[in-house]
């Protein structure tokens, strides 16, 4: 069932009144995506609108490549963080190791959730520069050959693929990531199987918690979000409300 355009505008509402460490940054995203979004939008309605849902719903095509579930999945392990976190003053067990562990499996979660975004932004792209696309064969593409797709574009995408921490994302999904709690920061290897090179490097729990964090999962929500803004367009008095929450 679709929600009303009500139900819509609280979700999108939500999104930013959120306890957000990069509420400017997630709305400056969210601005730029919907310019993105908006041009699509207006080149061909009917394929932006079934791109931009297919994060959801899948396509006509293929259900399948809906990936609500993995999105479910990666919402309650990211509740699950959260409630750790601020039960810990009652948790006799409390382990920040632990807590280091979720938010390690939080950033993995939320980056996969980010790579299955850009096939549709891959997607978007193409359309506006009038070129073909199958998003079926796109789904399959890996994250770094979406990014450099993205990179490649005569639309400028780095205000998003900059968020991404490609080395960090390569490392955890390797077991090469991990906290130190003898040194009290996190460390990983870069393994180059190219150069046949491993190089050690370290990342402080403010610079992880505080900004790597935060731009993994503002890429998720400023897409939920630019998706709403363009879904409210035809309903001007609630698409006036949401633009006033990013202006």
């Amino acid at each position: 069932m679709i929600n009303s355009p009500e139900k819509f505008l609280q979700d999108y509402q939500d999104i930013f009144n959120d306890d957000n460490l990069a509420k400017d940054n997630l709305k400056r995203i969210t601005v730029q995506l919907n310019s993105i979004f908006e041009t699509a939008f207006d080149i061909d309605r009917d394929n932006t609108s079934e791109l931009i849902a297919s994060f959801i719903l899948g396509t006509q095509n293929n259900k399948l490549i809906s990936d609500r579930k993995a999105y479910d999945s990666y919402i309650r392990h990211h509740l699950e963080t959260s409630n750790y976190i601020n039960n810990r003053r009652n948790n006799p067990t409390f382990s920040k190791q632990t807590l280091a562990n979720m938010e390690i499996e939080d950033f993995k979660m939320a980056f996969e959730l980010d790579k299955k975004i850009l096939v549709r932004l891959v997607c978007i792209d193409r359309l506006v520069n009038n070129q073909e696309f199958d998003v079926e064969e796109i789904y399959f593409e890996s994250a770094g050959s979406l990014i450099n797709r993205l990179q490649q574009s005569v639309i400028d995408w780095k205000f998003l693929t900059d968020l991404m921490d490609k080395h960090i994302r390569n490392a955890s999904s390797h077991l090469d990531f991990y906290y130190d709690d003898h040194n009290f920061t996190f460390k990983g290897k870069n393994v180059n199987s190219r150069l046949k090179t491993i190089e050690e490097f370290s990342v402080s729990p403010e610079e992880f918690l505080s900004k790597i964090m935060p731009n993994t999962t503002n890429i998720i929500q400023s897409f939920i979000a630019a998706g709403i803004l363009l879904w409210l367009k035809p309903y001007e008095k609630y698409h006036e409300q949401a633009l006033a929450v990013i202006e």
